[in-house]
């Protein structure tokens, strides 16, 4: 049997993750949802990595900021989980299994993506497809439905913080992972019917729009509103959209600051803005901080292990239950440029920050070739959530997806012919 080029398995592998990976849901609903996609984002790696060396494509080549920055992230992560005092809890992490093994993973699946990845627009549309169909699995459980008996017999998505702490609903489980996916996806569908003219991407990019709406994930409207103003220069590629993005920022952070409504998240930021901080606000998050915030500071450097937050001794957050306080450990710092510091340390983040910056900026800078401009308006999005999210198997592959998609060794002189005009490959 021939075996698969380097470039072929890169492909499948992105292929998966857009598909397999997002749409997986494992035997027994959102009770093992978390399990199961982990399982799932193993298998699929491992046989990427398999795949790759069978190939004989594990030649490093020319290295470029982006790839220094993740070694460097990589490395200080392993030199964080062999000084933790938590020893071998740092391999897998706890509950949300973001731990050493996991991170190595994600730094090889980017560095050999950036390598043997070519950009396709099939791609795109294989996203567009399963944005479509977790939209559609959302809006069913929204009408009170248990399709596919995700929830346990007897619960529907509106018992959630009543029967159980959250709410979930579509392919991610926990709502805020769900949301977070599908905010990239408004981002970069809507910036490929833009840019390439993809208009059969417009009704995809709409009703997940929809689907935000309904959910009503603050976070994710950060990240769609983050690529709205700063994406105008990818869309447009012209220094004056710059300027035109920060006014816009201004704009929208003195009304912030003025509002007096009663939308309770922007009441909150308001408040925030303004010095007058509560620790119930975002649901708590603002608690979280501070105690995260404290606790990074008492082993600064190399942080207290990878994933290891759940160990050292966070006080829990309460929920109610039929009258009940029920107490909720704390197993994330809700920010995950916070988490990586109280986990990894100041020298993980800055090189986590590096990586982040150093992608984002070649997207700006290369704005006028499309691939750029979808994957800045995805990693613009994402920027702005990761300061209210968590990261997990379940929606980090799609960050390092974008990540390599930004580093891609692949020549861009290619083009192809549409109506006798070229068009570069993303």
């Amino acid at each position: 049997m021939r075996r698969p080029t380097a470039r072929t398995a890169a492909y499948g592998y992105a292929a998966a993750l857009l598909s397999v990976h997002w749409l997986f849901l494992p035997y027994g609903g959102y009770e093992r949802l978390l399990e199961g996609k982990y399982a799932c984002f193993l298998l699929l790696t491992a046989g990427y990595l398999i795949l790759t060396l069978r190939a004989g494509a594990w030649a490093p080549g020319r290295w470029s900021v982006p790839d220094a920055a993740a070694a460097v992230y990589l490395g200080a992560s392993a030199l964080s989980a062999l000084c933790s005092p938590y020893g071998a809890s740092t391999l897998l992490g706890g509950t949300r299994r973001d731990g050493l093994v996991t991170l190595a993973l994600y730094v090889a699946a980017f560095w050999l993506l950036a390598r043997r990845l070519r950009p396709d627009r099939r791609l795109l549309y294989l996203a567009a497809l399963s944005a479509v169909l977790c939209d559609a699995l959302v809006l069913l459980q929204l009408r009170g439905d248990n399709p596919l008996w995700l929830y346990p017999a007897g619960l529907t998505y509106y018992d959630g913080d009543i029967a159980y702490a959250g709410f979930y609903a579509g392919t991610s489980g926990n709502i805020d992972f769900t949301a977070f996916l599908l905010s990239i996806a408004v981002c970069v569908l809507t910036a490929a019917a833009l840019r390439l003219r993809m208009w059969a991407l417009a009704p995809p990019a709409a009703l997940t729009l929809w689907v935000l709406f309904r959910l009503g994930v603050a976070a994710a409207w950060v990240g769609v509103a983050c690529a709205a103003v700063w994406g105008l220069a990818l869309m447009i590629p012209r220094r004056r959209m710059l300027l035109l993005s920060a006014v816009l920022t201004a704009a929208a952070l003195a009304f912030v600051y003025f509002y007096g409504g009663g939308n309770q998240t922007l009441r909150e930021a308001s408040l925030l803005m303004r010095g007058e901080a509560d620790g119930s606000f975002g649901s708590g998050r603002l608690t979280i901080w501070r105690d995260c915030w404290r606790l990074a500071w008492e082993r600064p450097l190399l942080g207290g292990g990878p994933d290891t937050l759940w160990l050292r001794g966070l006080e829990p957050l309460a929920w109610q239950w039929n009258g009940e306080v029920i107490p909720s450990d704390i197993t994330a710092a809700h920010n995950e440029y916070l988490n990586i510091l109280v986990n990894q340390g100041t020298v993980a983040l800055a090189a986590y920050l590096a990586l982040l910056f150093a992608a984002l900026a070649r997207c700006f800078r290369r704005a006028a070739e499309p691939r750029y401009a979808l994957c800045g308006a995805g990693l613009l999005s994402y920027a702005a959530m990761a300061f209210f999210s968590i990261s997990t198997c379940v929606t980090a592959p799609f960050v390092w997806l974008l990540f390599a998609l930004c580093n891609s060794h692949e020549s861009d002189e290619k083009t192809w012919l549409k109506n006798g005009q070229k068009y570069p490959i993303i």
